[in-house]
């Protein structure tokens, strides 16, 4: 740098400035785009007007009904990728030269991943790249920390989650249905509450609203637990105050033994809840035609060999949208 030169004050969050720059350009729409960068429509806004200060020039056209781009806008939006481009591999070059050689490929499974395929689809990563691959698994908030430490070069998560400073892309996604006691307990309760009289012999027990809600503490994925209070809600009554969980279990195989033990109700994820059913007595109810469904994200670091990220992220597509090239255009690679 000459000396008649300004330094970057922050050439870090000047990157980060120009990568939620060009999901901006590409959207032109600053809802959309705070949701692909996982930050609030305030925080992209006021990003955005640090970044035109730092350049010296306005970038977007704003008014109350559509967004631009101004002629400065549009030259930083063909400059930004490949500026970001090279950055990325200058970064990952520096890294996998500080890890030296044979290091395998870190992976986080979210918890219960073998029944959302996400065995699979490191497996077919393993299999198109014949990299080593080491794994282990946990909840999502605790994989995002995972990634952010450098202690995960990928993690499974569930969304919606908080990922600001990371990229994201969706590789699945799986249909949520209502987890219910099987017949025998439920036909035992019923007896039960008609011999007290409760209720009659014809009442369904199958409802949402007739037994408490169990579910697994919010902290483990906070985004994921409010999609299901929501849908719970809905259930229930949509204009009624939130559904309360009058009952917590720490993992799956626990809120589903404590639902066919006939302690309540829960929601869960089709392809986890018929494995479960395979051992406890339990019944499986969809939630409409098509139901609600949730979906299964890919995080890594920012300075991730991009090349290396998109070998990984295209695996799991093939997997988690097995429908071909169509199904995995819907992917949602690159969601921020």
């Amino acid at each position: 740098m000459r000396g008649d030169q300004e330094p970057l004050l922050s050439l870090s969050g000047l990157l980060r400035r120009l990568e939620y720059f060009v999901v901006v350009a590409d959207e032109l729409h600053l809802g959309r785009a705070a949701q692909r960068c996982g930050v609030s429509q305030p925080t992209l806004s006021h990003q955005l007007k640090v970044l035109e200060k730092e350049l010296g020039a306005q970038l977007l056209y704003r008014d109350s009904r559509r967004m631009s781009l101004t002629p400065p806008g549009r030259a930083l939006q063909e400059e930004a990728p490949q500026l970001l481009q090279r950055t990325y591999s200058i970064k990952a070059r520096i890294r996998e030269a500080a890890a030296g050689p044979g290091r395998p490929v870190r992976v986080a499974f979210s918890r219960s991943g073998h029944a959302l395929r996400q065995r699979e689809m490191v497996a077919e990563f393993r299999a198109r790249n014949a990299l080593p691959v080491s794994v282990e698994s946990g909840w999502s908030e605790r994989n995002i920390e995972q990634v952010r430490a450098g202690k995960a070069d990928f993690a499974f998560v569930r969304p919606p989650v908080e990922a600001d400073g990371l990229r994201m892309a969706v590789v699945g996604e799986v249909e949520l249905v209502q987890l219910l006691p099987g017949e025998s307990v439920s036909g035992r309760a019923a007896e039960g509450r008609q011999a007290a009289g409760a209720l009659s012999p014809a009442a369904d027990l199958s409802s949402a609203g007739d037994l408490p809600l169990i579910l697994w503490p919010r902290s483990q994925a906070p985004g994921l637990h409010d999609k299901i209070l929501g849908i719970a809600r809905q259930e229930r009554s949509p204009q009624g105050p939130p559904p309360y969980v009058a009952w917590e279990e720490p993992d799956y195989i626990n809120v589903a033994a404590a639902v066919a033990s006939g302690a309540g109700v829960s929601y869960m994820d089709r392809d986890i809840a018929e494995w479960m059913s395979l051992s406890l007595d339990l019944r499986l109810r969809p939630l409409g035609a098509p139901g609600p469904r949730t979906d299964v994200a890919v995080v890594w670091r920012e300075d991730q060999d991009p090349g290396l990220a998109s070998r990984f992220v295209e695996a799991c597509c093939g997997v988690g949208f097995p429908g071909g090239a169509e199904a995995e255009a819907e992917c949602g690679c690159l969601v921020q």
